[in-house]
């Protein structure tokens, strides 16, 4: 075989040359050519910028009201009007809306008060009242004298010294007639733990558990009527521990930021359901961080009522 032999084609060979040379200066040309042919396409995104500039314009001005809303809240809150109040001793288990407001009492103030108890409160004490959540140390300060109950300071200690009179009473009496040791006993029920529950006449090991785990799933009580909460807890049973038990005025509830706190720490509290929770956490996303705890109250699905049960376990920080 000749050297010639390595350069000799068929005709099909040859034909797929020519075809292959052709698409090769093709591919090489097109490139200087393709401008011409197909001309790069002129998009005017003057109305995309004009909606832009539109949206930041708004976005800003939103920005502006939130910031002039929230003087002007601050201002109402610093400079209030002075209310006349026509003050004379009162139960506020027994006055209905029109009644406080005769007082002086501002609608709002008398709603929630009215809206608490007929979600089941009861004010045994003076500052029980401090839990209706619009009622503030300046407003309490100037009805407080007036209210016809006894403060949970006057209570506790008139409680402290009949159960010590009646630990006195029991020393001294022979074995046979001496009260149980059970009868003295006084305890705080953000502080107790199982062994001190156990103490208290109805109140076994099972119960004292879970006593005190729903008071950990609370946070923590801030009534003694919350432990009427507690699964299988009955009126009668209630009414047995109750002079034994107290909360301390230096309570400390477990609180939940709403501007940080997610779904699964919202909804692991007794107080608030599924739709709730997604409904605050919705308002947050829409419109931003809450500055005051009442702005939850523009929700459909939180009322006075639940708000006043679930307002001293939550909290707005800045």
């Amino acid at each position: 075989m000749g050297w010639k032999d390595y350069f000799y084609f068929t005709k099909t060979e040859r034909n797929g040359i020519v075809v292959l040379s052709v698409l090769l200066i093709i591919i090489i040309i097109l490139p200087f050519f393709y401008p011409i042919l197909f001309p790069a396409k002129v998009y005017d995104f003057t109305e995309f910028n004009d909606k832009i500039e539109k949206y930041e314009k708004l976005r800003a001005e939103y920005h502006e009201a939130r910031i002039a809303l929230e003087k002007t809240r601050i201002a109402e809150q610093t400079i209030k009007p002075e209310l006349v109040l026509t003050l004379a001793a009162f139960n506020p288990n027994l006055l209905n809306r029109e009644e406080f407001v005769e007082m002086g009492f501002p609608e709002r103030i008398a709603g929630n008060i009215v809206n608490y108890r007929n979600a089941g409160g009861i004010f045994r004490f003076r500052e029980d009242l401090k839990r209706i959540f619009s009622i503030d140390e300046d407003f309490y300060s100037r009805i407080e004298n007036y209210i016809d109950l006894p403060s949970r300071e006057e209570h506790e200690r008139t409680r402290r010294e009949e159960l010590q009179a009646r630990a006195l009473a029991r020393d001294t009496l022979p074995d046979n007639r001496r009260q149980p040791s059970w009868a003295s006993v006084l305890i705080d029920i953000n502080k107790a733990d199982t062994t001190e529950w156990q103490q208290i006449r109805g109140i076994g090991p099972v119960f004292s558990r879970r006593i005190a785990s729903y008071r950990d799933l609370l946070g923590g009580f801030y009534s003694t009527e919350q432990l009427m909460e507690v699964y299988g807890m009955d009126s009668s049973r209630f009414e047995q521990i109750l002079p034994h038990v107290f909360i301390s005025d230096s309570i400390e509830l477990r609180r939940i930021d709403i501007n940080t706190a997610d779904f699964a720490t919202l909804i692991r509290h007794p107080y608030l359901d599924r739709n709730q929770v997604n409904s605050i956490l919705r308002m947050r996303e829409l419109h931003g961080k809450y500055t005051s705890l009442n702005d939850i109250l523009r929700s459909e699905l939180i009322d006075d009522s639940v708000f006043q049960r679930v307002a001293p376990y939550l909290v707005v920080y800045p």
